[in-house]
């Protein structure tokens, strides 16, 4: 299973996850990724450029008009894709109004700098404990729209969060990601 279905599986599963006699303490797993490649060829008339993997492997691509400051990237440059994501959950507090949302955010570079871009999202689900089973680590749940899902904890952090919960306990269950592209100077 990749790392992204394995956090979103945690997700799930503490979705499923909510209320108890001891509330649980709020829960967070937070991974990040990286990739680097170096700029081997650039034509700047052209907006094409070739970058060259960590195995040796090369790609050329045509470099989209809305990246700004495309001069400034010189052959031997990294371009550097890094992959942030998180999963949390907690007990929902007495009168928390929290509703189901997706808030997205960019940017990119001021014109002058290295081409620079970002872009995320982060969703937040409030969902209902339907049960949870010990002994295989499963959780069910629903969330607004009522469906009921069945998640397995894999993590010790989502089965110690678990523990504590039990049916008909909310859960405020949150999912951030993002993604970042630069160009660093030749090192």
């Amino acid at each position: 299973m990749t790392t992204r279905s394995s956090l979103l599986v945690t997700l799930a599963a503490l979705t499923a996850l909510s209320g108890c006699a001891t509330a649980p303490k709020p829960f967070e797993l937070t991974e990040t990724l990286e990739a680097r490649a170096t700029v081997t060829e650039i034509d700047l008339a052209s907006r094409v450029m070739t970058l060259r993997g960590p195995a040796g492997n090369e790609f050329t691509f045509e470099v989209d008009p809305a990246v700004r400051n495309l001069p400034q990237v010189k052959v031997g440059d990294d371009v550097v894709v890094r992959y942030f994501e998180t999963i949390g959950a907690a007990l929902r507090k007495p009168g928390d109004s929290t509703e189901a949302s997706v808030a997205l955010a960019d940017g990119v570079a001021d014109p002058g700098d290295r081409p620079a871009a970002a872009m995320g999202t982060r969703t937040t689900l409030p969902v209902t404990i339907v049960s949870i089973d010990s002994k295989t680590n499963e959780v069910r749940f629903y969330g607004p729209d009522k469906r009921v899902r069945t998640v397995e904890l894999e993590t010790p952090e989502a089965q110690a969060f678990a523990k504590n919960l039990k049916a008909g306990d909310e859960v405020i269950v949150t999912f951030t990601e993002a993604l970042a592209v630069s160009v660093e100077p030749v090192r």
